[in-house]
């Protein structure tokens, strides 16, 4: 795998700078009241910059918050692993390298909770995330496109039970709840063979 060049890195460096930028202006003022003016000027570049790094306002709210890591993907799609404990592994990589604000995290939700309008945005990004999954799924060859679609939104599914409820206090931190989510999940599917039995 090449290195990203210079010019790949400093344009991940203002993509990220820019979704802050966005995000600290609406738990600051309320999103209806940030322009991409102001998300800008808080992230030091022009307007005319910041649509060459996104279309929206709204898709610079969301991106950081929505965005697969490419070395943990790698990794999925390089595993031999079955693939339910290659997904839990996945999840888990994810999920240990994102920052565990519980606070802030709170304050995202309110937020899109008190901007309906937020809503579709975040529906796009949770869709594209499963498209990438479902790809990485179907590249690894085990199975066929509806399972591997299946089998996505399991994952996303278990990955919205673990955030809440680290969210609600119900588990101390995001990597126990993803390891709670799988384990509930893996003691289900246990439950249902010893019927079967």
């Amino acid at each position: 795998m090449t290195e990203p060049s210079l010019r790949e890195r400093r344009r991940a460096e203002t993509t990220v700078l820019v979704a802050e930028a966005a995000l600290d202006l609406a738990l600051e003022v309320g999103w209806d009241a940030v322009t991409v003016d102001d998300v800008a000027a808080r992230a030091g570049i022009s307007r005319r910059t910041f649509f060459n790094y996104f279309a929206t306002k709204d898709e610079a709210l969301f991106h950081n918050a929505m965005e697969w890591r490419p070395d943990v993907l790698a990794q999925f799609r390089a595993s031999h692993e079955p693939l339910v404990d290659a997904l839990e592994d996945l999840f888990l990589a994810q999920t240990s390298t994102e920052p565990h604000d519980r606070d802030r995290a709170s304050q995202v939700l309110r937020l899109v909770e008190g901007s309906p309008e937020l809503l579709p945005g975040l529906l796009t990004r949770i869709a594209a995330m499963e498209d990438v999954l479902v790809e990485a799924i179907t590249d690894r060859g085990d199975v066929d496109e509806f399972t591997a679609r299946t089998a996505a939104a399991i994952a996303g599914s278990l990955a919205r039970v673990s955030g809440l409820s680290w969210l609600s206090g119900l588990q101390p931190d995001p990597l126990t709840s993803t390891r709670a989510a799988w384990a509930a999940l893996r003691s289900l599917t246990t439950a249902t063979d010893r019927s079967n039995a």
